[in-house]
């Protein structure tokens, strides 16, 4: 969900992540949906809220679900986000004996902060791996320029040498305390909602805490003592995190700029100009820097998401649905164009 319009088309390839913004697609919200509800009616079961045969018939039933997407689109326009519409479709197809077991006790809320969370888990594999591909980058940089003299700046003025190894390192260490705080931040996402229509998981009386466990466990989630509708911290920290990333390879990009104009590195694959053919554009460094400017500014909208207002604010949420993903896709991307640019330079001067 990038909703720049420079974003489409023949920019597509510039600024597009796929890998990333299939994760935010409608077929792998209602893939996590169905998921969700799997393992809701399993933990109905057996906790003793429903029957076997009630169980086993829901199940099959979202095995076999294909909704009706324009009818699932009209709805969400109206109702404000897709699951009232997800869920009307679902109970249409099942036998009434049984629909009213189906999304028992769980709210819209609870199906979409938890197919977000397991979103995150994808998402931080790819950070992971992109991450690991950088700093394999920079290593193997560090082996073949690091004892190079370079002219080194303190405040865009000449300073002291330094050596290349210097101004690698200096890239480095960032990234790699990244990632290991990614670890630690992968291992807090990974919480399940489900709280019912207030929060408060009143619904299922006393075996509350037991059908949370085991809905939990079925989707590999921890569960928390309560509902956390109103408390948006988990998604504000991994924003924090993806913020965080991004500045440190703009600052990255800012350097890699500065040396291509002293012609202090060479890099094969260049951007071309429609006026000058002699140039070679450091095309990559360039969208990191736009980027560091630019991710920033999504994420303190996330911390304005944070002021969720009694037991759940419509608008707070929806400020999230605009933010969350192009942060994320962006950090992605920023990544990526990193460590194609890195593995592109055959000199450092």
């Amino acid at each position: 969900m990038v909703l720049n319009p420079y974003n489409q088309g023949v920019f597509k390839s510039l600024l597009g992540e796929p890998e990333v913004e299939e994760l935010f697609s409608t077929e792998r919200m209602l893939a996590n949906f169905n998921a969700f509800e799997v393992a809701l009616t399993k933990g109905l079961f057996q906790s003793g809220h429903i029957t076997r045969e009630s169980q086993n018939h829901i199940v099959t039933t979202i095995g076999n679900f294909e909704p009706d997407l324009v009818r699932l689109t009209i709805d969400a326009q109206k109702d404000g986000m897709p699951v009232p519409g997800y869920v009307r479709q679902l109970r249409e197809r099942l036998n009434n004996t049984f629909a009213k077991d189906f999304h028992y006790g769980t709210t819209s809320q609870d199906l979409i902060d938890t197919s977000l969370v397991m979103v995150l888990i994808d998402l931080t594999r790819i950070y992971r791996t992109a991450l690991d591909h950088i700093l394999s980058s920079l290593t193997e940089l560090e082996k073949q320029f690091g004892q190079r003299p370079l002219q080194g700046f303190t405040r865009m003025q000449p300073a002291k040498m330094i050596s290349v190894g210097d101004r690698l390192r200096a890239w480095q260490e960032p990234l790699s305390n990244s990632r290991s705080n990614l670890l630690y931040i992968d291992k807090n996402s990974r919480l399940l909602q489900l709280a019912g229509p207030v929060g408060n998981r009143d619904e299922w009386g006393d075996k509350a805490p037991k059908i949370a466990k085991l809905v939990a466990s079925d989707l590999g989630l921890k569960v928390s003592k309560q509902g956390w509708h109103t408390d948006r911290t988990l998604f504000c920290t991994y924003s924090d995190w993806c913020s965080n990333v991004v500045g440190i390879l703009a600052k990255i990009g800012k350097d890699l700029s500065l040396m291509a104009q002293m012609s202090q590195i060479e890099f094969t694959g260049g951007g071309t100009s429609s006026a000058m053919p002699h140039k070679a554009n450091p095309i990559e460094p360039e969208i990191l820097v736009a980027f560091g400017h630019y991710v920033p500014q999504l994420t303190a909208c996330m911390h304005q998401a944070l002021m969720h207002e009694q037991e759940r604010s419509g608008s707070m949420w929806t400020l999230e649905w605009l933010v969350f993903p192009q942060i994320c896709t962006l950090t992605s991307k920023s990544m990526k164009i990193a460590g194609d640019f890195l593995n592109r330079i055959s000199s450092v001067k």
